[in-house]
């Protein structure tokens, strides 16, 4: 593979931001504050499923310091879709901001506003609120049956809310050709984000005609548009600004209080903050639960014939982004399978809605699937890794039902790295096998995409010059902790040749940058850094074009980030002596870089991960031991940063496999899952030992050839952890958690 250089990108390098967060100097919307600024609660439902039948807000009037109470009636009545995702026929709208109709535990009810949080908090509590509790339906199963009633009969009769079939050849066809044909069932149950930031926005709605927004939001310009026609604005008069955030990884893709905090500014005449308890973060959203059925099938050479796949997902009771996260996952299959099928339902119930989550579905479809290759290869007696490897779509082929052809592959050089680390923690600690423990690895693949699979990732960037020769970058994406700014600065400085330090960034606020689709999809390094990309190639452009301007008569041209002048004059400039020759020449101007890059691609990052785990046999108990992920990522932008994605998704996909999971309760039918003494998630002693690392790869439509990371990480890891259980227990696992 042609060797690339850089002076600036692909190197490990601190965030920008990093000091300030470790020194306690950044700023979080919670720590934000307005003049005159009031607080805002909920009013939330306690139960699954219920109807409002009166609310007295009386005994609320009498908390010292309350200002007011905003009712069903005050708000907004028409349907919506909280989901941060363009317009789309299957985001079908179906909530309100508050509601008569709880359809699930948590839904908004009413909103008040106090002089002070506590005061705001007891103020929620002391509204009565009388309702009839109703039988909720919780799971799928319930849902699809006969006789179950529809959650949104305007939208559906039944509680599927879109069907989504995808298929190419014929399966029966691959039924024939198929030698050995595995099936099974898997369920993986919902998961909380937990994010360490509580969910916060401050709103500013008190003239009721001009709207601002402070909030932790990976979709500002969406938000925008969703709160202008929820209240009748023009998009400009709405704005919003996205301070540090601490962690999103879907829940934040999505508007979630925005809306009612609004609503009672309007009604006060004040600004107001509304700050979720991490009981209300807990039951806002989850990662969906899956319900699936999966075939299998190949021929006695190995050669896969066979994809047969019913795919089910539990919405909540509102559409959110289920039909979507459905639509994502039945493009997810990353090996040559001529016969596939895949029907995609997403179903109502009245658990704890189901939204964005790191993987979008890719992460529960994969589950299954690489657990039944891993069967597939045992009852083939071939290896797992040469197995995948065989099948595996390769460059310039194209994934089952897709259309653009794959454009850069590192697959098996991640195979071979992780079976070099295997090789060398094996030569330390070999595998034990005796009476009380025995230890097995597991693997799994995987892929993903770099920005939305459905190729909608649209982005612009403005780069302004300095006459010192730094710049001023504007982009609309939302760094959200995964680092987004520092990488585009460091697309930026590479491309123009400057130092990282020469970048400033100012990003994610609507009334100062330039539209971006939204941070979701693993989109920033690929949709928002290609039009960082061209705003820098514009940029020098019309440095050269005002060169020649200044120099008349001569010819200008760029390279290497110098500056050559040729004919009456001979002249080699630095980019520092362009700048101030262009913006300080009788002659001179200001030259403005822009981009905007709309997705043409969605170029596959690809992930191999594998497991050592050991059983306990007396004990019936597992342990991991270590925990190997490689991926090929394209040119990794920031090798710090995407060595910490891989980290903390490798983390993530750990609490999924083992132990996290929203309990209900059996009797009241309500989430027990309030908090971290309920939910638990790993900590640093649960951890195995871990590596990662990143092949050499770099992908023709990545700006500087990279390709994204941040979902990838995670989606590997449960399956691996499953396979390599069961080879060490000889147990069929098939659901989560363990």
């Amino acid at each position: 593979m042609e060797q690339h250089h850089f002076d600036i990108v692909n190197h490990a390098t601190p965030r920008l931001e990093s000091m300030d967060k470790a020194l306690g100097r950044g700023k979080y919307t919670d720590d934000l504050e307005l003049p005159n600024m009031a607080y805002a609660a909920l009013v939330r439902c306690p139960y699954s499923h219920a109807k409002v039948l009166s609310i007295d807000v009386s005994e609320a009037e009498k908390v010292p310091g309350y200002l007011g109470c905003a009712l069903p009636e005050e708000a907004p009545q028409a349907y919506f879709n909280c989901s941060g995702t363009p317009p789309s026929p299957l985001l079908m709208a179906d909530e309100k901001v508050l509601t008569t109709e709880p359809l699930t535990i948590g839904d908004r009810v009413a909103v008040v506003a106090a002089e002070t949080e506590e005061a705001a908090r007891a103020a929620a509590e002391a509204v009565k609120v009388e309702y009839e509790n109703l039988a909720p339906i919780l799971d799928v199963k319930a849902a699809l049956a006969d006789n179950a009633p529809a959650m949104q009969p305007h939208l559906s009769d039944t509680n599927v809310v879109q069907r989504r079939e995808v298929s190419q050849g014929d399966i029966a066809v691959g039924e024939e050709k198929s030698d050995i044909i595995l099936e099974a069932h898997f369920v993986t149950p919902p998961m909380q984000h937990t994010m360490i930031e509580l969910t916060c926005c401050i709103c500013d709605f008190s003239d009721g005609e001009h709207m601002t927004i402070y909030s932790c939001s990976q979709t500002v310009f969406q938000e925008r548009r969703i709160l202008a026609e929820l209240f009748g604005l023009k998009e400009v008069d709405v704005h919003i600004i996205k301070p540090l955030v601490g962690a999103g990884f879907g829940a934040r893709q999505q508007l979630h209080a925005q809306h009612a905090a609004a609503l009672i500014s309007r009604k006060i005449k004040r600004p107001v903050k509304l700050l979720y308890s991490r009981e209300e973060d807990f039951y806002s959203v989850v990662r969906h639960a899956s319900d699936v059925d999966l075939r299998i099938g190949a021929d006695k050479n190995g050669k896969l014939q066979l994809f047969d796949t019913t795919f089910r997902l539990n919405a909540g009771p509102y559409t959110t982004h289920t039909p979507t996260v459905v639509a994502a996952a039945a493009r997810k299959l990353q090996y040559n399978v001529p016969n596939y099928s895949f029907i995609g339902l997403s179903v109502f119930t009245n658990h704890v809605t189901g939204g964005a989550f790191r993987g979008y579905g890719n992460t529960q479809l994969t589950f299954g699937r690489e657990i039944l290759m891993d069967r597939l290869a045992q009852k083939l007696d071939m290896d797992p890794v040469e197995f995948r490897l065989m099948n595996h779509v390769q460059v310039g082929e194209c994934f089952p039902c897709a259309s653009i052809p794959v454009s850069s592959n590192g697959i098996e050089d991640c195979a071979r790295r992780c079976q070099q680390i295997q090789k060398e923690i094996d030569e330390k600690e070999p595998l034990i096998d005796d009476e009380n423990i025995r230890q097995a690895w597991g693997i799994s693949f995987s892929c993903h995409g770099s920005g939305p699979s459905s190729k909608e990732g649209l982005s612009g960037a403005v780069v302004m010059l300095n006459a010192d020769a730094s710049v001023h970058l504007l982009v609309g994406s939302a760094d959200i902790g995964q680092g987004s700014e520092t990488m585009e600065s460091q697309i930026a400085a590479e491309c123009l040749g400057i130092p990282l330090a020469s970048v400033q960034i100012t990003a994610a606020d609507t009334s100062l940058t330039p539209y971006n689709t939204g941070t979701f999809g693993s989109s920033q390094t690929f949709i928002c850094g290609n039009a960082v990309k061209l705003a820098c190639d514009d940029l020098k452009k019309k440095m050269v074009e005002q060169l020649k301007v200044i120099y008349d008569g001569c010819t200008v041209k760029e390279k290497d980030h110098r500056y050559y002048i040729s004919g009456s004059e001979e002249l080699e400039l630095s980019f520092e002596d362009a700048a101030r020759k262009i913006l300080f020449d009788p002659k001179g101007s200001v030259p403005i870089g822009a981009g905007t890059y709309k997705a043409l691609a969605c170029p596959n990052p690809f992930s191999v991960c594998f497991v050592k785990a050991e059983y306990h046999k007396k004990l019936n108990a597992i342990r991991l031991m270590d925990i190997i992920e490689v991926v090929d990522v394209g040119t990794p932008i920031n090798r710090l940063t995407v060595a910490g994605q891989l980290e903390g998704g490798i983390a993530q996909g750990v609490g999924y496999a083992l132990y996290e999971r929203m309990e209900i309760n059996p009797r009241s039918r309500r989430t027990l899952s309030t908090d971290f003494l309920h939910y638990r998630i790993p900590q640093m002693g649960d951890m195995p030992r871990t590596y990662v690392d990143m092949v050499n790869s770099h992908d023709p439509y990545g700006p500087h050839g990279a390709k994204s990371v941040g979902e990838l990480a995670t989606v590997p890891v449960a399956p691996a952890i499953v396979n390599a259980v069961r080879r060490a227990s000889g147990i069929e696992i098939n659901s989560l958690p363990l």
